[in-house]
C-alpha cells in the first residue's frame, strides 16, 4: 500500500529487488523460442506462454481476421446466381413497371 498521495512509505526500500529478481528468475526458466534465425542459430528469447515460439517469431498471430474484417471476404453478392436472379428481377421490373395505373 502506498501512501494516500501516491508515493511509498518511508519502511519501504528502493533498493530491494527481491521482486526484479524474481521477475528475472521466472523468465529465465521460460521456455525459449528456438526459431531458426538469419544467423542460423535457434531463437533465444523466451516463448510466449502457452505457446512454442516468441513474440516475434509468430506467438501472439491469431490468423486472419475472421468474417467482414478479412479484405478477401466473400459473401455471395456475385456470383453468378445472384448476378443472374438481380438481371432476372430488373426486368421483370422494367415490363410490369410501365403498366399504366389509371
Amino acid at each position: 500500500m502506498g501512501s494516500p498521495r501516491g508515493g511509498r512509505f518511508f519502511g519501504d526500500n528502493p533498493m530491494n529487488q527481491d521482486r526484479v529478481m524474481a521477475q528475472l528468475a521466472n523468465i529465465r526458466t521460460a521456455l525459449r523460442c528456438g526459431a531458426k534465425t538469419r544467423a542460423g542459430g535457434p531463437c533465444q528469447c523466451p516463448a510466449i506462454w502457452g505457446r512454442n515460439r516468441c513474440r516475434l517469431h509468430g506467438g501472439r498471430s491469431t490468423g486472419a481476421p475472421k468474417g467482414l474484417g478479412n479484405g478477401n471476404y466473400k459473401d455471395g453478392t456475385f456470383t453468378a446466381e445472384a448476378v443472374e436472379e438481380r438481371q432476372w428481377l430488373r426486368s421483370i421490373v422494367r415490363t410490369y413497371g410501365k403498366v399504366d395505373k389509371g
